[in-house]
């Protein structure tokens, strides 16, 4: 009887502590303080960003982790989500974007060793030309 509670309590602190990490990576590309593909710094290092962000894509629930992210996160995270939401789905992006088109709100965003303060609606021309990353599911 011990052994069979002792294996039901292994099962569920694994299941929520998988649970954690998954929005843990959420949580953090909310709030990344940078906008970045490719290498970035002078070792040109995939930055933090980028990283959760092929995380969250690869999920199964990365359309509606996406749209959290949209909801939720800081213009950085707000920027890599719509690159995530332009992969998976390409009219649900048209319809999002739509009203950022113009927006002046400042993305922080790298590119190899600079860093630059740009706004939203810059960006999201780039995104909507297709100059970012993309990871196939």
């Amino acid at each position: 009887m011990r052994t069979w509670i002792l294996a039901v309590s292994l099962i569920l602190v694994s299941l929520a502590h998988a649970g954690d990490s998954v929005d843990s990576v959420l949580d953090r590309l909310a709030k990344v303080d940078r906008f970045a593909f490719g290498g970035t710094g002078f070792a040109g290092v995939t930055s933090k960003g980028e990283t959760d962000y092929r995380l969250i894509l690869s999920r199964p629930s990365a359309e509606a982790d996406c749209e959290k992210l949209f909801a939720v996160g800081n213009p950085q995270g707000k920027s890599y989500a719509l690159v995530g939401i332009r992969a998976l789905d390409p009219s649900r992006f048209k319809k999002v974007s739509g009203p950022l088109r113009d927006s002046t709100e400042e993305v922080v965003t790298q590119s190899g060793c600079i860093i630059y303060h740009e706004s939203l609606g810059v960006v999201l021309r780039r995104i909507t030309a297709g100059d970012y990353a993309v990871v196939s599911r």
